[in-house]
């Protein structure tokens, strides 16, 4: 009974998502985000280089977090990644189903088992620490110069820059204490009342991420090319905002691409369709650009990700059938046995 109310609800998710989606579409003109669309052109392969370039480097910061004797190849992780991407695009969740979906396919089709996970972690906490970074730069610039307009954009700076702040204080914590710091919250929350009960503590797991970050701060050269590589990620990102937007003839510069690109970051962290969509016009609105251009921003990112899952399952036709476990995840599992026929 409960299976079927999920069902349900979503269901009843996906046709309000399928209905706000066009009705945004019919508001903001038919004619217009066509041509936008269209205004891409054979800028789009170019916006899907730049999108897998940012995936290729992330591959090799995850690859620094996997022992150097038992680490698959780039290519192989690359495709792992991607294939976490796909869970993400296809189900229209982002990173809630495709962070989740990589460590899993890490640890199993990758063959790293429970340091599969942890490596996963280790690369997101590295990767959303250097996001947090930027964040705090940004907002914290635009707050500090009075350089937005309007009340409501204000106000999302501020949660932008706060949270960033209070989130990247939990990293180093957990960074400086080797992960200890973790475990212990993981107790204390497993402690409460209603969360305990649903929590579950797993020592040798949380050790096993003590000791992946432990051994990265044994290696400082190491842990400096690993942030100079997620700084790099952020920048193909900005990069990707700026020639979308510029293909779409909007005169914007890297510093507005920068801003758009951080402004909207709350809006993808968890997607929904039609939702994150109505975000991006909303906050191109509060800058002062017309909302279907950032309608279209927010498409154009759907369309890359499907873009390059589909690349990746291409690949990984030959062998997905052989290596998902019977136990494979239900999002996971689907994605990738879909991707052999």
């Amino acid at each position: 009974m409960r299976l079927r109310n999920i069902k349900v609800i979503r269901a009843a998710a996906f046709l309000a998502g399928c209905a706000l989606l066009v009705t945004l579409f019919v508001r903001l003109g038919p004619a217009r985000i066509v041509s936008l669309v269209a205004a891409l052109g054979w800028n789009f392969p170019v916006i899907v280089a730049i999108f897998a370039a940012h995936e290729l480097v992330r591959t090799i910061a995850l690859s620094r977090w996997l022992p150097a004797d038992h680490r698959p190849s780039v290519a192989e992780l690359l495709r792992i990644r991607l294939l976490g991407e796909a869970a993400g695009a296809v189900t229209r969740t982002g990173s809630l189903a495709a962070e989740p979906a990589r460590a899993w396919l890490l640890a199993n089709r990758g063959g790293q088992g429970v340091a599969g996970y942890w490596a996963a972690a280790g690369e997101l906490l590295a990767n959303s620490a250097a996001s947090a970074s930027v964040n705090i730069v940004v907002a914290g610039s635009l707050l500090w110069t009075d350089a937005l307009e309007g009340r409501a954009v204000v106000v999302l700076a501020h949660v932008l820059l706060w949270s960033s702040l209070v989130y990247l204080a939990a990293v180093v914590g957990i960074v400086v204490s080797r992960a200890r710091l973790l475990g212990a919250c993981a107790r204390v929350a497993a402690s409460m009342p209603i969360v305990g009960r649903r929590l579950r503590i797993d020592s040798p797991k949380n050790r096993q991420l003590e000791l992946a970050i432990g051994a990265l701060m044994e290696r400082p050269a190491e842990l400096a090319f690993v942030a100079l590589l997620e700084i790099c990620a952020q920048a193909l990102l900005i990069f990707e905002v700026y020639w979308a937007t510029r293909s779409m003839g909007l005169a914007v510069s890297v510093s507005s691409a920068l801003v758009m690109e951080v402004l909207t970051r709350p809006l993808t962290i968890v997607e929904f369709m039609g939702a994150t969509e109505m975000g991006f016009a909303v906050v191109f609105t509060w800058l002062g650009v017309p909302a279907a251009i950032g309608f279209t921003l927010s498409l154009m990112k759907t369309l890359r990700s499907l873009t390059v899952a589909g690349i990746a399952i291409g690949f990984a036709r030959p062998t997905a059938r052989a290596n998902v476990p019977v136990d494979a995840s239900p999002v996971v599992a689907r994605v990738v046995l879909n991707s052999g026929g």
